[in-house]
């Protein structure tokens, strides 16, 4: 089945550039949050019509807009037109999906998983990027990952580390990244996709695609986890 899922990956890649010809954020935006939607409806049975986008709240604490809310199963489905206005205790998963996410808009959702998680420790929170406006080493940093160079590969370090809420974050990004360079000056590259996933409190890395197969599975978990 790994074929279906490098399929995927590139689908959702080859989509993302194609809407690179419009100008306007908030079409490129929609397009490919759309486009995430349909393939999450078409491949997983049963969460179709629990899929959606809008805004998350809880009592008096407002959380914005987030583009991919699963809501939990036999909840009121609250949805007017596309749009939906919803309790983070009516929610199993809550996703941002982000173009080219910047380590400032990590940092943020990494604050608003902490908060979300007070009430619903069982809440899957996770990102979905295109690309991400930083160094994959940085965000593998901040993960609790460090970079070495002699073996020319991300050991655990917890040094840097400062994100513990987010469950997942996605990066789809099939670019190189430079890190140094080894003996006879020859360039350190590696892909800047990944993904990220919590167990246990510790996040366990994976760095070769495809990923959609795992944010498959982090929906079917989310799924599992809030019933």
């Amino acid at each position: 089945m790994a074929y279906l899922y490098e399929y995927i990956d590139d689908l959702l890649r080859l989509q993302s550039r194609a809407v690179e010809k419009y100008n306007h954020k908030g079409v490129l935006g929609d397009a490919r949050e759309e486009f995430v939607h349909s393939e999450i409806k078409s491949r997983i049975d049963n969460l179709a019509n629990r899929l959606h986008k809008g805004e998350v709240y809880f009592k008096d604490e407002e959380f914005g807009q987030h583009d991919i809310i699963l809501r939990k199963r036999n909840t009121l489905n609250s949805s007017l037109g596309r749009q939906i206005r919803i309790s983070s205790e009516e929610c199993a998963a809550i996703i941002e999906v982000k173009t080219n996410a910047k380590l400032t808009e990590i940092r943020d959702f990494e604050e608003k998983s902490k908060r979300l998680k007070q009430n619903m420790p069982n809440l899957i929170c996770g990102m979905f990027c295109y690309k991400i406006n930083g160094k994959t080493s940085t965000v593998l940093e901040r993960s609790g990952f460090k970079f070495d160079h002699e073996y020319q590969l991300f050991e655990r370090d917890s040094s840097k580390k400062t994100y513990t809420n987010i469950d997942f974050i996605l990066c789809l990004d099939d670019d190189v990244e430079v890190n140094g360079t080894a003996h006879m000056k020859a360039d350190i590259t590696y892909s800047k996709g990944f993904f990220l996933k919590k167990d246990h409190g510790e996040y366990q890395l994976f760095h070769s695609a495809p990923f959609s197969k795992m944010l498959f599975q982090e929906l079917m978990r989310a799924d599992e986890l809030n019933v």
